[in-house]
């Protein structure tokens, strides 16, 4: 003879149980008598935890109804006499069968889990070969950047404009990741080319901006350095000292795409586009880099602290 099998209905029951006027005190009150916490009831409501056995037969002792109501939802029939090991044989397969539904239910959200996880990681992928979804080669959008400018160690800046960071007195489109990097300890360095009379409510405001969001004086003064320079400037640049293992483990896509032009040492650097009606910039070839490099340092060092 095949047996129908019963459906776990204990989280239905109990809510039921719990919402009924004709019953007192709720959830305090039975988490008083099974001597648990209030959160722990919410979970057995919720399904995120079982009870045990014993726990079982208390919350029925509790409400004074059966086993069989309190697992299955299923009024007890009438019976001529009392059978305890009967009794005793239908707990011990609701608990088991309990278990068994929860089990097959955590396994069939791991496995939609990993396969959702494999379908992204191989969408990702094939976005990043498609071209059409990429920029011309070498060009870095501002998300781009600001999502490489969120795993560096150290940043530096040669600029005759403020724009990205601060524009007209408010904060530009990179200045969040700028103060959560000064947060962390990444010093900046902030070249500016011009005279430094024009440059000084500028960098007030910036420094303004800074504290108003929270960053420690002492890390605001040990981090954020700004010095200027009576010369021209063809475009601005941005040097980014990568921490590599950040990157590729919090940024692997922008990794696969940049990777060719970052150095051994986790430098990269881009020729940044101010404009109102243009975004973004250009990557600096390899080439190049190291006269970038070289540039800065001269530069750095003849210029003047604001």
């Amino acid at each position: 003879m095949v047996s129908s099998q019963r459906h776990v209905e204990f989280e239905t029951v109990l809510r039921d149980l719990l919402d009924s006027p004709a019953i007192s005190g709720g959830r305090k009150k039975l988490a008083r008598a099974l001597g648990v916490n209030e959160a722990t009831i919410s979970h057995y409501l919720n399904g995120r935890i079982r009870p045990s056995f014993e726990t079982l037969v208390r919350i029925a002792d509790h409400f004074n109804i059966s086993l069989d109501y309190l697992v299955f939802g299923e009024r007890p029939r009438a019976q001529a006499e009392d059978d305890p090991a009967g009794v005793r044989a239908q707990i011990r397969r609701a608990v088991v069968e309990a278990s068994d539904a929860s089990g097959r239910h955590l396994d069939m959200v791991t496995r939609i889990s990993r396969r959702l996880q494999a379908k992204i990681d191989e969408t990702a992928r094939a976005l990043i070969e498609q071209s059409e979804n990429q920029g011309p080669v070498g060009f870095v959008t501002d998300a781009e950047a600001i999502g490489m400018e969120a795993c560096v160690r150290r940043m530096r800046i040669m600029t005759r404009l403020f724009q990205s960071d601060v524009n007209e007195g408010e904060p530009g489109a990179f200045m969040d990741v700028v103060i959560h990097n000064l947060r962390l300890g990444r010093p900046y360095q902030y070249l500016l080319y011009g005279e430094g009379d024009s440059w000084r409510p500028s960098v007030e405001k910036f420094r303004e901006l800074v504290t108003h969001s929270g960053v420690p004086v002492e890390l605001s003064r040990e981090n954020l350095q700004f010095r200027w320079l009576s010369q021209e400037l063809v475009s601005s640049v941005c040097i980014l000292d990568l921490d590599l293992p950040l990157i590729k483990r919090q940024e692997p896509i922008l990794w696969e795409r940049h990777q060719d032009n970052i150095s051994p040492e986790g430098v990269w650097a881009y020729l940044s586009i101010e404009r109102p009606d243009a975004q973004g910039g250009v990557t600096i070839e390899p080439v190049y880099l190291q006269s970038t490099l070289r540039q800065f340092g001269r530069d750095w060092a003849s210029a003047k602290p604001i």
